[in-house]
């Protein structure tokens, strides 16, 4: 095994993923989510638990109690004694920040096989009532937003991304029609992707006319709370050329958050710098371009949301996603597919996996494993995800290994 000593870093390479459809898994608990999830992703990679070093792993959701050393007991049932046992929360990043913490260890030489797990299955998690430990975790959850916000309770995110969306509408004067293309067009990548809660069509009408949940968000132009999980082997490019692995290699990270809570007040809620800055490090980083890129995948929570973060990453002008989303140009066979998918308005958004099922589409994208989403060509891509609303993200940018 090397060490720490190695005169240059190795770069981490994606070698496998896994993850069961998402939607509802009612009896399964989060952890055996997660390993089913690895099983798979280890026998995509040809290897077996054996080979694992280290395992980074996420919390198991936000209103299910966890108790400490949640890693620990991953390992234990695994019957592993590892190098690295890693645990990382951030909102909705927390498993892009892990896989970033296993990209880590493995370009330093610490280990050769990192196992990168995300799990939640919380979907309709008190629909048969709750008792105390619940309303202690539910006034815990509503701390999360800090003095001013949490008082309005869990489901401040809403009316917060309405607020945004509100304003992005009235200040390029965007109408309804438009943004409801972009879940219209989600939908259609979803019919191609197995892995996906929702993959029957719908029309803008259907959008539209789904009851609107905080205005002007309409129901299909938000995601799901959604049960699911995803697992991504990551090891050292040395091992991936001995063992002639196939995968897709990390060229290149950015990272860039606001020194805000959640939301970023007094600032523009249209415009997201830190998220144009965190793609612009990873694309240098890279030595790439956005004009290289031939797919990808972006957080997006909200139809409005995702619009707003494609703008911020640099691929529209501000107010020109919708516009551009109608006119096909993100999507399959367009001038950048992004969230081939399916996205989490269609694929479905459990937040804890959410970040490791868009790195699992990259995989198989430039490994020419997608089936009927598959991107001709596909040999570039980025992955971007957020935490907050919208006011942090991580960016990287995968390319073909083989």
């Amino acid at each position: 095994m090397s060490g720490f000593g190695r005169d240059r870093l190795e770069r981490p390479v994606v070698a496998g993923f896994g993850a069961p459809p998402v939607g509802r898994h009612p009896g399964r608990s989060p952890t055996d989510l997660a390993l089913d999830a690895l099983d798979e992703a280890l026998e995509r990679s040809g290897m077996d638990h054996s080979a694992v070093e280290g395992v980074y792993s996420v919390p198991e959701g936000y209103a299910r109690a966890q108790a400490p050393i949640h890693p620990q007991r991953v390992a234990e049932r695994l019957g592993l004694e590892l190098r690295a046992l890693v645990e990382v929360e951030n909102g909705g990043t927390s498993s892009m920040l892990a896989f970033k913490a296993a990209c880590q260890d493995v370009a330093l030489g610490h280990l050769d096989v990192a196992a990168v797990i995300g799990a939640q299955a919380e979907r309709r998690r008190f629909r048969d009532g709750m008792d105390c430990g619940d309303l202690d975790r539910v006034l815990l959850l509503s701390a999360m937003y800090g003095s001013y916000l949490g008082p309005y309770g869990v489901i401040t995110a809403l009316p917060c991304y309405a607020l945004a969306a509100q304003r992005y509408l009235h200040d390029h004067s965007i109408a309804p029609e438009l943004v409801a293309e972009l879940p219209v067009l989600l939908r259609r990548n979803a019919a191609g992707n197995p892995r996906a809660e929702f993959r029957e069509p719908i029309t803008v009408e259907d959008v539209l006319g789904s009851r609107v949940v905080a205005p002007p968000i309409h129901k299909l132009e938000a995601p799901s709370w959604s049960d699911g999980a995803a697992a991504v082997v990551v090891v050292s490019a040395e091992l991936a050329r001995r063992r002639k692995l196939s995968g897709a290699v990390v060229t290149g990270w950015g990272e860039c958050h606001d020194g805000s809570n959640f939301i970023p007040f007094g600032k523009d809620l249209t415009r997201y710098p830190w998220i144009g800055e965190s793609t612009d490090q990873a694309l240098e980083r890279a030595s790439r371009r956005r004009e290289d890129l031939d797919l990808a995948e972006v957080y997006g929570a909200f139809a409005h949301a995702e619009l707003m973060t494609y703008e911020a990453m640099g691929f529209f002008a501000s107010g020109e996603a919708a516009a551009a989303v109608a006119r096909g140009e993100t999507a399959p066979g367009g001038q950048l597919p992004i969230n081939p998918s399916g996205g989490r308005l269609s694929l479905g958004h459990p937040p804890q996996a959410t970040p490791l099922l868009m790195i699992g589409e990259l995989f198989e994208q430039l490994t020419a494993q997608a089936g009927e989403r598959q991107i001709d060509g596909a040999a570039v891509g980025l992955v971007q995800a957020e935490h907050g609303m919208m006011n942090g993200s991580a960016v990287a940018v995968l390319e073909g290994f083989a």
